[in-house]
């Protein structure tokens, strides 16, 4: 229960937790009042009860003596139920000493207050006796009971009135309080939705300064720091876009001379081969290491380029047909496969959410990666490679397994790296950034990529990209 209570006391909102909080402290505070003030009236009920009885045992004797001492009973009884009637009184009694007793009652009143309030606060008739001298002789005694019913009504009525104002006043503070925070927290609304929407993006967002004084500093603040972050997101907005044109130019400087080192040296071999009837060796192994080398600048060039632009759409972020995508690569992986030996198979695969150039570059950079470092340790094995998905909630999974030799456990993170390179197996041929552009690319759509060792041998590289903006 008490769990429940902390949980539910958690989920309300500041305004509702300020009102019933104040609510609860004037209730208390109230009721601490009332019952106060109940305890108080009772005593003093009592006390003036106590005090009218000595009042009327000190008055009587004088108003009945008359009738005692010429012996007229009736009339006596008849001013015995006189007395009778009054409000206080509940009963009156008159016994002589020949043992004749006159008495009279008060009818049955019936009390506005409810028993258990009478019963709680000990209302209750008091009686007294007293005797009737007269010159020194006593002829009897006199026995009154004065009943606390209308006491009682009055306090009841005096609780309801204060219970009414208290009600009142919880009323008013509740208005109160509510009217203060409807004008007083929409500035703190605005603050919310300002703040939500510079972490969509939006940073320009600025608000105007309004509410009370502390309000007023805050909201200055926040437009101060909306605007420290525009500029800075301008400046480094103007970084990544002289930085972007700065590898493209590069990268574009580098890639003509690799292929004119490339082209240079075929046709160097031709002429050579041409205008020499005998084959030099020590001549055709430097071109081959220009042609090698060149290669490896080429691609390395390439695979920086795809890097750089894998954080950025290359088209429209939809809903793209995975299948499709795997289809076109094995087709332009096919040659590459039969030099191998190695078979590619898939299942079907659900929908990715991403752009379809970038998504057509992460395949690519993962099958080509299995196909370089996936090869079975025995040359006698075929190499593997299949793809899999499946559909989660708000995100789809897939998973490209090779039968290769798998990967150690410390080493499945670095291999994220840019320009990490393990040595397996055909890892000559590679640059050590594919993995690179593949993290980059699920990260930019707060995704998620790891690695697994299969149970029955080789490795899973996993993927997540989720729905959605």
């Amino acid at each position: 229960m008490r769990r429940f209570f902390a949980a539910l006391w958690n989920r309300l909102p500041f305004a509702a937790r300020l009102l019933v909080t104040a609510s609860f402290a004037l209730v208390v505070g109230g009721a601490a009042m009332l019952v106060i003030s109940v305890r108080q009236d009772a005593n003093n009920a009592r006390l003036d009860l106590q005090n009218d009885l000595a009042q009327e045992l000190q008055t009587l004797p004088d108003t009945l003596n008359d009738y005692v001492l010429v012996g007229d009973y009736a009339s006596l009884q008849q001013t015995l139920d006189r007395y009778a009637a009054r409000t206080l009184v509940a009963r009156v009694e008159f016994r002589d000493g020949a043992g004749t007793t006159l008495s009279s009652r008060h009818p049955p009143q019936v009390s506005s207050a409810p028993q258990w309030f009478v019963h709680g606060l000990d209302f209750h008739d008091v009686t007294g006796e007293t005797p009737l001298d007269v010159g020194g002789r006593n002829y009897g005694d006199i026995v009154l009971s004065l009943t606390a019913q209308s006491k009682a009504a009055r306090a009841w009525q005096r609780l309801k009135n204060q219970m009414a104002i208290l009600l009142l006043a919880i009323t008013l503070d509740f208005l109160g309080i509510w009217l203060i925070l409807r004008t007083g927290l929409a500035p703190l609304q605005r603050l919310e939705s300002g703040a939500e929407a510079i972490a969509n993006g939006s940073l320009e967002t600025r608000l105007t300064i309004e509410g009370s004084p502390e309000l007023r500093r805050l909201i200055h603040s926040f437009n101060r720091m909306a605007a420290g972050l525009q500029n800075h997101q301008a400046r480094l907005a103007q970084a990544h876009a002289d930085l972007t044109r700065f590898a493209e130019v590069s990268a574009h400087h580098l890639m003509e001379p690799s292929r004119r080192l490339i082209s240079y040296s075929q046709r160097l071999r031709v002429r050579l081969t041409a205008l020499s009837q005998e084959r030099d060796d020590e001549i055709s192994a430097t071109l081959g290491y220009i042609e090698h080398d060149a290669s490896r600048l080429r691609v390395l060039v390439r695979d920086i380029q795809l890097y750089l632009a894998a954080s950025e759409a290359r088209g429209d972020i939809q809903e793209e047909d995975a299948n499709e995508v795997i289809e076109a690569l094995q087709k332009r992986l096919k040659p590459q496969c039969e030099a191998l030996g190695a078979t590619l198979s898939k299942s079907t695969l659900p929908p990715a959410v991403l752009d379809r150039p970038r998504l057509m570059d992460l395949f690519s950079v993962l099958l080509e990666n299995a196909l370089q470092h996936g090869r079975p340790a025995e040359a006698s094995i075929p190499l593997q490679i299949r793809i899999d998905g499946e559909r989660l909630e708000k995100l789809s999974r897939y998973r490209i397994t090779d039968n290769g030799p798998g990967i150690l456990a410390e080493y499945r993170e670095r291999v994220f790296g840019i320009f990490e390179r393990l040595g397996a197996t055909g890892g000559e041929h590679g640059t050590g950034i594919g993995l690179s552009i593949a993290r980059r690319i699920v990260e930019s759509r707060h995704g998620k990529i790891w690695i697994e060792n299969l149970p029955q041998g080789g490795t899973a590289v996993f993927f997540e990209l989720p729905d959605g903006e």
